[in-house]
């Protein structure tokens, strides 16, 4: 394992970051934010300093092909360093408004946008100046590049917990080394992506949305995030095209990577092949169904719009918290974010493809327990489920609910309240921070102790790493082990 190619990549990872600072530099510069546009300057310069002197340490002439731990790492410690980098314009804030944001407030707010959960502790966004709010979103658009890029070039070679079972058409080099991989692996994304979000912005333009809103609502429904400009309910300022487009980013930002290069090429072979999106589908139209029962004075867009929020995990406060928790307990409304959006997808969750081959395995076991010596392949899509997948999606489940009652523990303890700590648990490690807004509680994390945000930070990459976190803790043997 070479520490000096992992510290490159993350250099260049860097400089990738630093590059997104362009966004909110110009817009600073289009609102004539002059205060902004320093703030940003100055980060962006310390930023590329630091990005680019990684480069220069890491460099090296020798290529390696790709090890498994190299790659492991490499997840790790870029969600653990970019955001070290992406709060740099959050340090000063509390100068513009009347809030406090110390260091670990500020690497709270920006782990919440490179991990697309979208929990913010700003008291309310409108008070501050739209460049930051910006930047907020592009980060949370970058994070969706970030997760995106790690599911092609560590999940998907090595088949983690079920994603073998998808056809992914993703050609994979064993030969190649780590940087060139992941170079890859972005170029493969950032395309499909970049083409979405055009024509979110391009969609959101047509029904009427102000610029700001445009951009925004775009990065944050491709991205899956749900951080928006303002906490009001988005149905009290957009027309309902634009909700309709909304769900259309959000059903698309769900959906599994390989798919969207599929649509975007017009293979309608990929959908016929995949099942999980069969079955993504059918649980969008039967919670919209449920919705609708639930909201029957509403028109049919909203349940629709409402369920795809939730299991997209994106999580917008579509429309009034009171009105949506007088008619279910937050318990029961929210239990679809457990779910997720499909694998290989920004959205958050256990994901789709995991949860129904747990229903098959279940339902296996019960028909055949009269039948203990019984012999029977299982099959997912037309291809045969072997032990060890099954086991690393059972591993997977574990894992999720042990890091959720140690979560929910350590959040009670913070708290002192089981009810906010089920939530907290809930939104952090599934990467839906909205979850904490529609149920209406703005405040409760502005008031929260400063070494809250730092253990509520590591729940959110615990969850957007699908638990690659705790392999690394708890398996060294893959420190040691190349491919």
């Amino acid at each position: 394992m070479s520490w000096g190619t992992i510290i490159f990549c993350l250099g260049w990872g860097g400089v990738l970051l630093s590059t997104t600072m362009l966004i909110p530099l110009s817009w600073a510069i289009f609102q004539a934010d002059y205060i902004s546009f320093g703030r940003f300057l100055i980060s962006l310069m310390i930023s590329s300093f630091i990005s680019v002197a990684f480069v220069l340490v890491g460099k090296s002439k020798e290529v390696r092909p790709v090890q498994k731990n190299e790659l492991f790492l490499t997840a790790v410690f870029l969600y653990l360093f970019l955001p070290l980098l992406a709060a740099l314009p959050f340090f000063s804030l509390s100068t513009d408004i009347e809030q406090t944001i110390s260091f670990f407030g500020a690497y709270f707010e920006a782990v919440s946008g490179l991990t697309t959960t979208g929990a913010t502790i700003f008291k309310d966004p409108e008070i501050i100046n739209q460049s930051l709010l910006i930047w907020r979103s592009t980060l949370g658009w970058l994070g969706g590049v970030l997760i995106l890029s790690l599911g092609v070039a560590l999940m998907a070679p090595n088949g983690l917990f079920g994603i073998n079972l998808k056809p992914l058409n993703i050609r994979q080099n064993a030969n190649e080394s780590l940087p060139h991989r992941l170079r890859r692996s972005f170029r493969y994304v950032v395309k499909p992506y970049l083409f979405l979000t055009g024509i979110g912005i391009i969609l959101l333009g047509l029904t009427g949305a102000n610029l700001a809103d445009m951009i925004s609502l775009t990065f944050n429904a491709v991205s899956t995030t749900g951080f928006s400009l303002s906490l009001a309910p988005l149905d009290s300022y957009l027309s309902s095209k634009a909700l309709s487009v909304l769900s259309f980013l959000m059903f698309s930002g769900s959906l599994s990577y390989p798919l969207l290069i599929a649509a975007q090429s017009l293979n309608a072979e990929t959908f016929k092949e995949d099942k999980e999106i069969q079955d993504f589908v059918l649980s969008v139209i039967f919670l919209s169904l449920v919705m609708a029962l639930i909201f029957p004075n509403y028109s049919f867009l909203v349940p629709i719009t409402m369920s795809i929020n939730m299991i997209s995990t994106t999580a917008f406060v579509i429309s009034d918290p009171v009105v949506l928790t007088n008619y279910l307990p937050a318990a029961i409304f929210f239990l679809p974010v457990l779910i997720g959006g499909m694998t290989l997808s920004t959205a958050g969750g256990l994901k789709v493809l995991r949860f129904y081959l747990l229903i098959k395995r279940v339902k296996y076991e019960v028909v055949n327990l009269p039948y203990p010596n019984s012999v029977e392949s299982m099959h997912y899509g037309g291809k045969f489920v072997s032990k060890e997948t099954m086991s690393s999606v059972w591993g997977l489940f574990l894992m999720y609910f042990i890091d959720f009652v140690i979560s929910f523990l350590i959040i009670s303890f913070l708290t002192n309240d089981f009810e906010t700590a089920w939530l907290l648990a809930l939104a952090l490690l599934n990467n839906a921070g909205g979850v904490i807004y529609m149920t209406g509680q703005f405040d409760l994390l502005v008031n929260m102790p400063p070494i809250s945000h730092i253990l509520m930070s590591f729940i959110m990459i615990l969850g957007r790493l699908e638990f690659l976190v705790v392999l690394v803790i708890l398996l060294p043997k893959l420190l040691i082990r190349g491919n």
